[in-house]
């Protein structure tokens, strides 16, 4: 244990995350997560298309999560796309490790 946060909620793929996120904001929006882990490559909707449909319903967050994007990738592109988005705080490369959890802002 890091000691990092005082709750965590994990999810499968980029639709349950949306999904939980826009529940959320209808229904506790107290509850916001203040930091979203996104992971590129999953099921269902990847970290490319969940940040797509981030950006359409964002406005109906009075929070606003930073979002940290965590891949295995090297490819410069993956980067840069990922910096297109303003919610996006950082890249993060896999693995995620407390280093790395104790340098987040």
């Amino acid at each position: 244990m890091t000691g990092f946060a005082e709750k965590l909620k994990s999810v499968t793929n980029g639709q349950e995350a949306m999904d939980y996120l826009q529940d959320l904001a209808k229904k506790q929006e107290s509850e916001m997560p203040d930091i979203i882990f996104l992971d590129i490559n999953m099921p269902v909707m990847n970290g490319w298309e969940f940040l797509e449909q981030f950006n359409k319903v964002e406005a109906l967050f009075t929070k606003q999560p930073s979002v940290y994007v965590l891949s295995s990738t090297v490819d410069p592109e993956d980067y840069a796309r990922a910096a297109s988005y303003g919610v996006v705080k950082r890249f993060v490369s896999k693995p995620l490790t407390k280093d790395v959890l104790e340098s987040i802002d």
